[in-house]
């Protein structure tokens, strides 16, 4: 028997199908723990829907032998043809029909088995090729907010996003999201929307954040770092979306002291479209994410971080180096 569930990602209607309760448990289990959805059905005018139907392994999907390939990794294959999109990870693949905004993936047993950052992947990107068409964009970013002031700490792995996040949630900032989050244009400007649920941070960081220690050894491993919920450590921490009206863009230096520097327009807009998924894959959508990357630059000030030592040992210093913003 089919099990139908129904989420929402800003305004657009996520609808999960599976083959039987036992293949809909471990689907759904997986989409509430890796992202942020609401169990809401939007049906205002301006909603859209998008769909998935998640079956065992137990038939087959034909690969045409001229399709594309996009992007690999040790996990995780990419290829494209046409309006098709094949995601392939492992013996699971998903089968996407962006021209019909909809989804069949062939779940393997093994699938289940691997490590949570390839079934995080596989997920997430399914998510994300299926809402571009619909004005929902991915940006390698972390989303805060306070006192109505939205800030994005954009950057690639390794650049320090994560270490500035937790310790301005620490001293009372709010967060949407860790690594990925999703923009989106409205009426009064471009929309940070909360995405990839939960918090990945390098065990090393309990030096600097003594109070994750205690969740150290119940967190998941997520490639080399942990993940975690960060609800579990700060409470009603969580904001949903902000228009942002700060761009932060983190490097970690050598050098003793932390700098922020103000860069201008141009230069923000480079750094934003080097951490923007999607953009030199999908030649049909590089126009409109381009727009709204350029709308983000004109709402906001954009600053490059350098982050020297004095961060490393103490990194609640961040409040007060990006007050001046």
């Amino acid at each position: 028997m089919s099990m139908s569930k129904s989420y929402s990602i800003g305004s657009v209607n996520l609808i999960i199908e599976c083959f039987d309760d036992r293949l809909a448990q471990k689907v759904n289990n997986s989409i509430n723990d890796y992202f942020y959805l609401t169990s809401k059905f939007d049906s205002t005018p301006d909603s859209h829907n998008i769909a998935l139907n998640f079956k065992d392994n137990d038939s087959s999907i034909n690969i045409p032998e001229k399709a594309e390939g996009l992007s690999a990794s040790s996990s995780l294959r990419v290829l494209k043809d046409g309006d098709f999109c094949y995601l392939i990870s492992g013996d699971s693949v998903i089968r996407l029909d962006l021209g019909n905004s909809s989804g069949v993936g062939l779940i393997d047993a093994g699938f289940w088995k691997s490590p949570l950052k390839s079934r995080q992947d596989f997920l997430m990107l399914s998510l994300l090729w299926l809402v571009r068409p619909h004005g929902l964009y991915a940006l390698h970013a972390n989303g805060l907010a306070k006192d109505e002031v939205g800030l994005l700490i954009v950057g690639n792995s390794g650049s320090g996003k994560s270490t500035t996040a937790l310790s301005l949630i620490r001293q009372g900032w709010k967060y949407l999201s860790d690594d990925v989050l999703l923009i989106r244009e409205k009426p009064h400007g471009v929309e940070a929307v909360a995405f990839q649920k939960g918090f990945s941070f390098d065990p090393k960081l309990v030096n600097s954040f003594p109070e994750l220690n205690h969740y150290l050894e119940k967190a998941s491993f997520n490639g080399n770092k942990r993940f975690l919920d960060i609800e579990s450590i700060y409470a009603d921490r969580f904001q949903s979306s902000c228009f942002p009206k700060v761009l932060l863009f983190p490097e970690i230096v050598s050098q003793d002291g932390s700098e922020l520097i103000h860069i201008d327009r141009a230069e923000a807009f480079i750094l934003l479209a080097e951490s923007s998924g999607g953009i030199m894959v999908d030649k049909e959508m590089v126009g409109k994410q381009m727009g709204i990357l350029k709308r983000l630059v004109y709402q906001t000030r954009s600053y490059k971080l350098l982050a020297g030592r004095d961060l490393h040992e103490e990194p609640e210093k961040i409040s007060e180096i990006i007050r001046v913003t």
